[in-house]
């Protein structure tokens, strides 16, 4: 007879697979990304319901966005590149960005937010300094992400980039895919629906779990979350670059008993649906 799986079975299943510690070298596509990168994009080139969803995005009511990120002194010059891709958009755009100091990203995102008006905005995005960004990428997003009612949404990534699961890789012919996982970096969007939900954001020095929690309470409350493969982006530093993925993994499970989740790695890492037009 099944029986539901404990919370410290789930919690042993996250920690065995190496939960955030996957190698970028070797990863299904990776080696051929010279190749497979620019075969994806050829695909979307061609396919009339990218370009349809291209014109629809133009059209739209205009929403408002604002953009939280951390300031790094030392990668300011890559923040404002960043910043300035997200602003060539025809939605209204505002930023607040938090000082780096000796606090995890979201708690220093929680600082970043302090004195914004959430009230008066329909979409918060959570962006770091080390993405690459497709030209007119938010209109792009915010309409894909609306279109398949997502409430939390992350692009997705291109095969030459820095990622923890293969989940979050573009996948051939999809514009944009239902899951029960968004990522917590490089860029994660949050609907104003969801704000309730969600902030401010838990402690946690590293981020990790957070994205699996967030999952979580999507099953809960019963909206979706998902990745948009129609703007594929590229993460340009490796995952814990400057801090100890080992003591992140033991934070993380240690995140996953505190709000009790049960899920496994598999139940987690799955894709529900994909829409190759919109």
């Amino acid at each position: 007879m099944d029986t539901e799986p404990t919370a410290s079975t789930a919690h042993e299943d996250f920690y065995a697979s190496g939960y955030g510690t996957r190698q970028i070298y070797g990863w299904p596509g990776y080696r051929r990304a010279c190749v497979t990168d620019p075969a994806f994009d050829a695909r979307l080139a061609i396919k009339p319901s990218f370009h349809r969803l291209a014109r629809k995005a133009a059209r739209v009511p205009t929403r408002r966005i604002h953009i939280a990120s951390v300031d790094v002194p030392a990668r300011r010059d890559e923040l404002e590149g960043v910043l300035r891709e997200l602003r060539n958009t025809r939605h209204t755009v505002t930023v607040s960005l938090a000082p780096l100091e000796n606090r995890g990203k979201f708690e220093n995102i929680n600082k970043a937010l302090q004195n914004v008006d959430l009230s008066s905005v329909d979409w918060l995005i959570v962006v770091d300094d080390d993405v690459a960004l497709p030209a007119r990428f938010l209109d792009r997003f915010i309409y894909a992400s609306e279109a398949a009612s997502l409430r939390i949404a992350q692009p997705a990534h291109r095969f030459r980039s820095y990622t923890s699961w293969e989940l979050t890789q573009r996948v051939w012919n999809s514009l944009v895919r239902t899951t029960h996982f968004v990522e917590c970096g490089p860029i994660t969007a949050f609907h104003r629906d969801v704000f309730q939900y969600v902030l401010p954001f838990p402690y946690s020095q590293s981020g990790w779990g957070l994205d699996v929690i967030w999952g979580e309470i999507a099953r809960d409350k019963g909206f979706s979350i998902g990745i948009v493969d129609a703007t594929p982006i590229t993460h340009l530093r490796e995952v814990a670059e400057n801090y100890d993925r080992h003591a992140a993994t033991r934070e993380s499970v240690a995140m996953l008993e505190r709000f009790g989740v049960r899920r496994t790695m598999r139940e987690v890492l799955t894709t529900t649906a994909m829409l190759s037009r919109l």
